[in-house]
């Protein structure tokens, strides 16, 4: 098994600036202790897609990328709605969370945004 079998496909990420714009402006959003979600329909039926926003006032760049391999992975599991885009905004202390805390933390938004609780 390589590390390529649990990457995020190019259809479940948000990845232009254009389309975190569109989806910012849409968005409602659900705040936790150390994230922001922000939850949008495209309109489409394709698999829901991620969006990551990592501030350089989340951490050094180390803590920065644990917190995002935390998202990741909570959004691999989770069981979203099709046709949503969810950006994932990292606020401090983000980093220092278990995986199962941070999972947590975005079910429990996303479950407010999207008005079902989404398996964490």
């Amino acid at each position: 098994m390589t590390t390529g079998d649990f990457a995020l496909r190019p259809a479940q990420r948000v990845r232009k600036s254009r389309e975190f714009a569109r989806a910012q402006r849409g968005a409602r959003r659900a705040h936790a202790p150390h994230f922001v979600l922000l939850g949008s329909r495209r309109g489409d039926e394709l698999p829901a897609r991620l969006g990551l926003i990592a501030p350089r006032a989340s951490g050094t760049a180390v803590r920065r990328t644990r917190a995002k391999r935390l998202v990741r992975e909570w959004f691999r599991h989770a069981e979203l709605p099709p046709g949503v885009d969810v950006l994932v905004v990292v606020l401090a202390g983000a980093a220092e969370l278990s995986a199962s805390a941070a999972a947590a933390e975005l079910a429990g938004s996303a479950a407010r945004l999207f008005g079902r609780r989404p398996r964490s």
